[in-house]
């Protein structure tokens, strides 16, 4: 019964690995590069990120408008995407036509220029983004990499059973890569990066597929949204004052007007809380007139929230700084070398051994 069911998993975790292995490199590449997709952005458009300092910051709901009347067709949704942090800092307004239509305004926040724009896939990221997540398809890409994300836990999770036995071995070094054997060196690396790069993996499936789940539930409406009409004029200043007041030592990294009628004024920002909960965690809501709906202090949020923030950092990496990232990195291609080499132990198997048998 032992064997039949070794069988059984050895089959499934070669199947899933065999249907995933190109999908799983693609990933593999795409990913690790998005571990530093903010510091390629900024070394790429430089000036873009860095503007000379004012005396006067302009109001923000003078430079929504600025970002309104600067944009050709339609009226998209506007909020700030990023509030300057320091006074080289422009401010980041995205216009929103559809789940797939993005456009990102950097505006001087001195004088209301607006001294960049880009397509949601326009700039290296962002076109990473689409790609890494929907194959530059939409809904269909997005559901083919839900279901790469299934197979890779699959396999994942057949493949602890089929080298339970090597685990220790690699784990104490007693295996070695053996690069001069032609029947050995794949798989002995098949299995230690298998067995290594394990946890990560698990980490990478899982938080992946949830991802995938929130990209496709934001493309229920296919779009264009409707025209939401021009911004409602707003004190925002005196918003993040307000909203400063409510949670101690928060700091307001974006604004969500309100998108129709009802809709509140959201302060999103953090309180430093940990890194892992992402830089929009806490918020703030007012109503139109500037009374205080609701507030969110995230270091006391459920810990199914905390769960749900937790996804995007964790699946890439930007939580921990440089160090972080480039163990992000060096792990986030072990996909794709395992994917690799799966393939050439069936291959050998398949062909080679065969070949020679006759």
């Amino acid at each position: 019964m032992k064997q039949y069911l070794h069988k059984q998993l050895f089959t499934v975790h070669r199947i899933t690995g065999l249907i995933v292995g190109i999908m799983l490199l693609f990933a593999s590449i795409t990913g690790t590069l998005l571990v530093f997709s903010e510091e390629i952005d900024e070394a790429l458009h430089h000036e873009t990120y860095h503007i000379a300092p004012g005396t006067q910051r302009k109001p923000l709901f003078e430079l929504l408008q600025q970002a309104g009347k600067s944009l050709r067709g339609g009226t998209p949704y506007l909020f700030f995407s990023r509030l300057p942090q320091t006074p080289e800092e422009p401010v980041i307004v995205r216009a929103e036509y559809g789940p797939d239509n993005k456009v990102y305004l950097f505006l001087n926040p001195y004088t209301g220029e607006v001294v960049h724009q880009h397509t949601n896939t326009g700039y290296f990221s962002g076109f990473l983004v689409y790609l890494h997540f929907s194959l530059l398809s939409g809904k269909t890409g997005a559901k083919v990499m839900l279901a790469v994300a299934v197979l890779l836990f699959i396999s994942l999770l057949t493949g602890i059973w089929v080298y339970r036995k090597s685990v220790f071995k690699v784990l104490t070094f007693r295996l070695k890569p053996e690069w001069s054997s032609r029947t050995r060196r794949w798989r002995n690396l098949h299995r230690i990066t298998g067995v290594w790069a394990l946890l990560f993996n698990l980490l990478i499936a899982f938080t992946g597929f949830m991802m995938q789940l929130k990209v496709l539930d934001n493309r229920k409406t296919t779009g264009p949204f409707p025209d939401v009409g021009a911004p409602i004029p707003v004190d925002y200043e005196s918003l993040l004052t307000k909203a400063a007041a409510q949670i101690p030592g928060f700091e307001a990294m974006g604004i969500r007007p309100p998108k129709k009628a009802g809709d509140p004024v959201r302060i999103l920002g953090h309180a430093h809380e940990a890194a892992v909960w992402g830089r929009y965690s806490s918020s703030v809501h007012f109503d139109i007139n500037g009374q205080v709906k609701k507030t969110v202090d995230f270091s006391k949020a459920p810990l199914g929230d905390k769960f749900n923030a937790a996804m995007a950092p964790l699946h890439f990496g930007n939580y921990g700084g440089i160090p972080v990232k480039i163990l992000y990195a060096l792990l986030g291609l072990t996909p794709g070398i395992l994917s690799i080499s799966g393939f050439l132990i069936w291959y050998r198997r398949k062909y080679i051994i065969k070949k020679h048998q006759l």
